[in-house]
């Protein structure tokens, strides 16, 4: 290992899962959100309207929003689940009642991030916090 975060390791802390999203090239975070969400889901994050678009830029076109896509990035490192990426997935897609029953792939998509980075952070840092594994007796 080379000290890096690596993406898929179990919850990582807010700090960790900032260093990884802020450290990759834009074609390294997408790859990782198309690992732990899916195409559709990474296009709506990034407010385009084809699938197309998140696969060019894997090839080196450079989104428009990638500040927004390195943040989706760091959210889903702290939520993923190593061997599970439903649970990410879910976690973007669902109402959630952290955020006001408000869907956070939806609030990426539709509300600068500026508004919107405390919460969401908040809302992942709960549910890290419930579906982290409790400390051994």
């Amino acid at each position: 290992m080379d000290g890096q975060p690596q993406p898929g390791t179990p919850f990582l802390s807010a700090g960790d899962a900032h260093a990884l999203a802020m450290s990759l090239p834009i074609a390294d975070i997408v790859r990782h959100l198309l690992e732990l969400l899916d195409a559709t889901t990474v296009a709506v994050i990034a407010g385009v309207q084809e699938t197309r678009a998140v696969h060019s830029w894997l090839g080196g076109r450079e989104p428009q929003r990638p500040q927004v896509l390195r943040f989706a990035l760091q959210l889903a490192a702290m939520i993923a689940n190593a061997g599970d990426a439903e649970f990410c997935k879910a976690w973007f897609h669902g109402s959630n009642p952290h955020l006001d029953d408000r869907v956070p792939m939806i609030m990426l998509r539709d509300l600068p991030l500026s508004d919107i980075q405390r919460d969401l952070l908040a809302a992942a840092r709960i549910f890290a916090a419930r579906s982290a594994p409790g400390p051994s007796s």
